[in-house]
């Protein structure tokens, strides 16, 4: 490994705030298949088994924080919250954050493609050096660097509204908390019609009733379901 390289993976260490016993499983999750084509001479291993197994240790960690954390949640609103905070764009975001797109290997194609910016190249790359540090250690050490970079979402109730399904999640709340389901109605339009403006009331019988708004019907439901979700949940807690 040559200097140059070795000073961008120490560089990347200090971020994760890990120091690898064997760097070489650094390098390897940071590889990408296309660099491994293209330099066979190096007897070089691309990312792509690292990247599997750090998806299976990414989801027992998030699962671990949000059961935890969201003690009356159903499985399925739990499923929900996991696969919002492990989507594709939020592992890239952190990827981004830890400059890991500064670290890949790629081929000379995905480099011109611009590759090294991809969410799906940063988020897989990012679960190859969770599986990388699990690897080097233990399962406590990789959990730990989750935790850190998990955990703010989690205190951020906006980090995963845009994946989250409110409406599934509020159904199956109120089906297993009350034995009803949430009613939508849709109570006032307003604008031309081509930007309209709809609101929505949505009642849970003996419970409550919240409104909401957007440019759609689709969209002032899930305003409508995530306003009742929040509420529910509040008063759980």
């Amino acid at each position: 490994m040559d200097k140059n390289r070795l000073e961008t993976l120490r560089n990347l260490e200090e971020r994760l705030a890990y120091h690898f016993h064997d760097i070489n499983l650094l390098s390897t999750a940071l590889t990408h298949r296309s660099y491994v084509n293209e330099n066979k001479q190096l007897a070089t291993s691309d990312n792509e088994r690292l990247e599997f197994l750090g998806d299976s240790v990414l989801g027992v960690c998030v699962s671990d924080l949000i059961i935890k954390k969201y003690v009356t949640f159903p499985e399925g609103t739990l499923t929900q919250i996991r696969a919002a905070l492990v989507n594709e764009k939020h592992l890239a975001r952190l990827a981004r954050n830890l400059q890991i797109g500064d670290c890949l290997l790629l081929g000379r194609g995905e480099e011109s493609s611009g590759s090294r910016t991809k969410d799906s190249f940063l988020a897989n790359a990012f679960e190859a050096v969770i599986a990388a540090v699990y690897l080097d250690s233990d399962f406590n050490n990789a959990k730990t660097i989750i935790t850190k970079l998990i955990e703010p979402l989690l205190e951020d109730d906006n980090s995963f509204s845009e994946y989250f399904d409110y409406k599934t999640a509020l159904q199956e709340l109120c089906q297993k908390r009350y034995k009803t389901i949430p009613i939508y109605m849709v109570i006032d339009s307003t604008g031309p019609d081509h930007a309209k403006t709809f609101e929505v009331k949505i009642v849970i019988v003996n419970k409550l009733t919240e409104v909401g708004s957007g440019k759609s019907k689709k969209e002032a439901e899930k305003q409508a379901a995530q306003k009742a979700w929040e509420i529910l949940q509040n008063e759980e807690s």
